[in-house]
């Protein structure tokens, strides 16, 4: 969660950091849009190359990006792992047997011990999960002494491996297209493009200033609550807590511990913004004026217009093909 970079602003003169905010939300919109009508892991691969492109004209760290990605390692790696063992169709591409005999038994419980043991000395927790993963597959494959109690059939299929992997290669296009957004527009500028683009919402009645203020201030606050979180945690564990490691009751109580604290703190955060909002003569409903203008320019109209191919592009493929 450190990494949690999603609503962070990272300052730049690149291309990308210079288009109008309006522009890049459209086109972030569109762009996903597009990669939902991909159907298949080719398609797919070239959209993560139009993806490093992006990347790379707004002069960001991909490392960067994939650290956003963290918090969806569980839900990708359960995603993976159910369209590879459920998805039966196509042809077979590998074809195993496991089975349980003492011997692996034995070697799964130890393996299973100094993998939790070790876990809190371990910085790269996702390599350190996969090796946990094929040391158990080893012992399931080869460890057969003395007899075999239980065996099974692991079957991989073509179309569950594609499958996975088209899903799973679009949830880190999609997610990394919403970060690339937060890294390379201000808050305050997002708020702008918001409120412009909602302006035909107030046929409904709806402000689209507080609103666009909403989004705004969630934004703006992600990291900061984060980082008041991990001040928490690292004063808990200055006191003897351990957020890692323990039971299921002793995890439950020891996150109560830490929300506490974070509720009395997001009140206090809450109240100081609305002072400093009320001395800025902030009053909702009324009309504010604007320190900045947004101001449509060349190279908005060439992005919005190469977006709006890659959306035509990706129609045509679903349709033709």
């Amino acid at each position: 969660m450190k990494n949690f970079v999603l609503g962070q602003y990272m300052p730049g003169d690149s291309y990308l950091h210079k288009l109008d905010p309006r522009l890049k939300i459209i086109a972030t919109i569109v762009i996903m849009v597009a990669v939902f009508f991909l159907k298949n892991i080719y398609e797919m691969m070239g959209a993560l190359l139009i993806l490093i492109v992006i990347l790379l004209s707004a002069r960001l760290s991909i490392l960067k990006v994939l650290q956003g990605l963290k918090p969806l390692i569980v839900l990708s790696i359960f995603v993976f792992v159910f369209q590879i063992f459920f998805n039966k169709g196509g042809e077979v591409l590998y074809q195993t047997s496991l089975s349980f005999s003492i011997s692996s038994i034995i070697a799964i419980v130890v393996i299973t011990f100094f993998y939790f043991f070790l876990m809190r000395y371990m910085k790269l927790k996702v390599l350190y999960f996969f090796l946990y993963v094929s040391l158990l597959f080893v012992s399931l494959k080869y460890l057969l002494y003395p007899d075999v109690y239980y065996s099974f059939n692991l079957e991989i299929y073509e179309e569950g491996m594609n499958t996975s992997l088209f899903v799973f290669f679009r949830l880190i296009t999609v997610v990394s297209l919403a970060t690339i957004l937060t890294l390379t527009t201000k808050p305050t500028e997002l708020t702008l493009g918001t409120e412009y683009l909602m302006k035909p919402l107030k046929i409904f009645k709806i402000n689209p200033e507080e609103f666009a203020l909403i989004i705004s201030i969630a934004l703006r606050y992600i990291p900061t609550i984060l980082d008041e979180s991990f001040k928490i945690m690292d004063a808990q564990a200055s006191r003897g807590a351990d957020f890692k490691q323990g039971s299921l009751t002793k995890k439950v109580g020891q996150l109560v511990s830490l929300l506490v604290p974070m509720f009395v703190i997001s009140f206090e955060r809450s109240d100081q913004l609305a002072d400093a909002m009320e001395s800025r003569n902030f009053v909702p409903g009324k009309p504010k004026t604007k320190y900045r203008a947004l101001k449509w320019q060349t190279a908005d109209t060439i992005s919005l217009i190469f977006s709006l191919l890659l959306l035509g592009g990706s129609i045509c493929l679903y349709i033709l093909f």
